[in-house]
C-alpha cells in the first residue's frame, strides 16, 4: 500500500500593513504564498524558491510559524482528496517590493483554483476576504500583536 502526504512550504511577507498573498480565480479565494517542496531541496529553500516564482520577491526565511494539516476524509474532500501538510514561515523582504508577473505561471482557464497572481493585501481587509484555509482569526492575531509562536493547525471538520 502506498501512501501519499502533499508537502508545501509556505511564507508570510509584511510590508507596510499589507500581507502578501496568492488570489485564486480572478479573487474568488486568497492564500499565502507557496508550494510544493521539491526534491533535493529543504522546506526553507522551497519558500524562497515559491515566492520568488509567484512574486519575483527575495526573501529571508524566519521563524516557523504554523504546520496546517488538511485531512480530506475529516474536511469532506473540500481540497480534493490527497493529504497535505502546508509549513507556514515568517518571511523579510530583500529589498524592493515590487511584485512581477510570475516566472513559473499557474494559469489553466479550466480551473479557478489555480493561481492568478501575487498581490499585497490590506491587514485591515483579511477578515474581508475569503482566505483558504479558514483561519482569519489565528492570522489576523498574529500578525496584530507580533506574536508569532509555532502553532499546529487541524483542517476543521466539514460541517454541513
Amino acid at each position: 500500500m502506498r501512501f501519499h502526504i502533499r508537502v508545501s512550504a509556505r511564507g508570510i511577507v509584511i510590508n507596510n500593513d499589507k500581507i502578501l498573498l496568492n488570489e485564486f480565480g480572478n479573487g474568488e479565494y486568497y492564500n499565502i504564498p507557496g508550494g510544493a517542496v521539491e526534491i533535493g531541496e529543504t522546506v526553507k529553500q522551497a519558500v524562497v524558491r515559491e515566492i520568488r516564482e509567484e512574486s519575483g520577491l527575495d526573501v529571508t526565511v524566519g521563524d516557523l510559524i504554523y504546520v496546517h494539516e488538511y485531512e480530506p476524509n475529516n474536511s469532506n474532500f473540500i481540497y480534493g482528496q490527497t493529504p497535505h501538510i502546508s509549513i507556514v514561515f515568517r518571511c523579510f523582504l530583500n529589498g524592493s517590493h515590487e511584485i512581477k508577473p510570475p516566472s513559473v505561471p499557474d494559469i489553466d482557464p479550466d480551473n479557478s483554483a489555480v493561481t492568478s497572481n501575487a498581490k499585497w493585501v490590506e491587514i485591515a481587509e483579511l477578515k474581508n476576504i475569503n482566505y483558504v484555509p479558514y483561519i482569519h482569526e489565528k492570522l489576523i492575531e498574529y500578525i496584530k500583536t507580533n506574536r508569532f509562536y509555532p502553532t499546529f493547525i487541524e483542517e476543521p471538520l466539514y460541517n454541513e
